[in-house]
């Protein structure tokens, strides 16, 4: 059970016209995602495959193999290092009618210890003459959390549903908002079963959560393009966009977070467009967490991501997309490379190998190519 493969997701900045929905595109790509950070490598590749039918419909199919190797300083301490491969299998569909879009989407994941199936139905509908859209998504989540080497763990539940809503309003033809809210149910087996508390005595004891978690995030997002005059020579319109976000969540845990985040993409060749992004994240702790806790108080948790911490992010993006370039079926190929750094400094978590108080710097890459047919 590896938290890092979320981390390898990214968040394309809009540079349309409007907010209005597009019809599906026939698409397929390959890429390869790469983390490393806090002993933890998470490496492997994926495959996505869109397909329109009918001019106003798609199906899509994704798979994905991570491979994981562990050494994390939160479990290290009480568990060997271990090697674990995660495959997931995604199939969806998307269906445009009118000014409506409804997608479905069911998504596997097995490794050896953690199996979970999803199920996910959203709506999106544009109204005003495509000047606003509003899109609302549930997704439900039927997890199975084993621990390998021991039998007698047996497999317990842990169930997640989530509820997303939000509205987009194009204020000019290059100038987007965005208000965006999710609310998250989780209910079962919630911690980490190989990582442990230490109490003020200096014992490892198992961890205890509580067997149910409320979240709810509220997202500002606005995002802007602009022509861009960086390149003379008759190349005509060149497009940029800089897009901020910000981001406030808190949950039944105590938990409370600000997010923000600058992108800034533009084309700085003809066929080359090149990103930038900063993102500054900060966290408080859970009320249950504690770097050593009382051997008498009932939840007890030292997961670092429950700690109070706060991490910088800042990451680069290269993408060749040729103009007008056909070869044969193919038409629209894409290169693209994305590469990050992350650097995180926690507050009240130490490494109990020395006693120092705990941070860490981790990378991400991700590499892609693909074409529409």
């Amino acid at each position: 059970m590896c938290t890092a493969i979320s981390i390898i997701a990214w968040v394309s900045v809009f540079l349309g016209q409007a907010a209005g929905l597009e019809p599906p595109q026939d698409e397929a790509s390959t890429g390869y995602n790469y983390y490393t950070g806090g002993g933890i490598t998470v490496q492997g590749p994926a495959v996505i495959v869109r397909k329109q039918v009918l001019n106003r419909a798609s199906v899509k199919a994704e798979y994905r193999v991570d491979s994981v190797s562990s050494a994390s300083v939160d479990v290290v301490p009480q568990a060997s290092p271990y090697k674990e491969t995660r495959q997931e299998y995604s199939l969806g569909t998307d269906i445009l009618s009118g000014d409506i879009l409804m997608g479905l989407d069911y998504t596997n994941s097995r490794e050896s210890d953690y199996v979970s199936d999803t199920l996910a139905v959203g709506l999106a509908h544009d109204l005003f003459d495509k000047n606003s859209t509003l899109n609302f998504r549930v997704a439900r989540s039927w997890d199975q959390v084993g621990k390998n080497n021991d039998p007698s763990f047996g497999w317990k539940g842990f169930d997640r549903t989530i509820y997303a809503a939000g509205v987009t309003q194009s204020l000019t033809p290059r100038w987007l908002v965005q208000l965006n809210y999710e609310a998250t149910a989780d209910d079962g087996f919630i911690n980490n079963p190989y990582r442990s508390a230490i109490t003020t005595d200096g014992a490892f004891v198992p961890e205890n959560y509580p067997d149910a978690r409320t979240g709810h995030a509220w997202v500002v997002r606005t995002s802007y393009g602009f022509p861009s005059a960086l390149l003379e020579g008759g190349l005509g319109e060149l497009l940029g966009s800089v897009q901020f976000d910000y981001r406030y969540y808190r949950d039944t845990f105590d938990v409370t977070s600000n997010t923000g985040k600058i992108n800034f993409q533009f084309y700085l060749l003809r066929d080359w467009m090149f990103g930038v992004f900063y993102q500054y994240y900060e966290q408080g702790a859970a009320s249950f967490y504690g770097d050593r806790v009382s051997p008498d108080q009932l939840y007890k948790a030292r997961d670092k991501e429950l700690s109070q911490y706060n991490d910088q992010w800042v990451g680069l993006s290269f993408k060749f997309i040729p103009k007008e370039a056909r070869w044969g079926p193919i038409t629209n190929p894409f290169i693209q490379l994305d590469t990050s750094m992350m650097i995180s400094h926690y507050d009240n978590f130490t490494d109990p190998r020395n006693g120092d108080l705990y941070s860490q710097t981790a990378y991400v890459t991700h590499t892609s190519l693909g074409f529409h047919f």
